[in-house]
């Protein structure tokens, strides 16, 4: 509760109460741009099935580039994306421990961790 909490809070923090979202269309989805610096960061809200019932659930995404492939937001896609970047990579293994932990917002900063550590692995 407390995740979902932080992430809300994020969100407003960065959309304002005041801006429409943005969306990016690809075949029938709309994903939700979350953040584009550096990469770009989407969610997309769907049905889970849970052990009796399907819930609705937000699931991240994102694309290198405005125009590159919308992959779902793991470790492995990252790493893969971003090959090139041995710094990025290293550094994903060192702060995130599973693919849950990688939205992760952080509130002093008004942003996404894996933003943070983007940024700085790319100085």
């Amino acid at each position: 509760m407390y995740t979902l909490k932080v992430l809300l809070a994020g969100l407003f923090l960065m959309t304002g109460h005041s801006q429409k979202p943005e969306y990016r269309q690809v075949g029938h989805r709309a994903y939700q741009v979350l953040d584009t610096t550096g990469f770009y960061l989407y969610s997309y809200n769907k049905l889970v099935q849970g052990e009796k019932i399907a819930r609705p659930t937000t699931v991240y995404y994102f694309s290198v580039k405005a125009n590159d492939p919308v992959q779902e937001l793991t470790l492995m896609n990252l790493e893969k994306a971003f090959a090139e970047n041995p710094r990025f990579r290293y550094a994903l293994e060192a702060q995130f421990r599973s693919d849950k932990d990688l939205i992760a917002y952080d509130g002093l900063l008004k942003t996404y961790k894996i933003k943070y550590v983007y940024n700085q692995s790319s100085k």
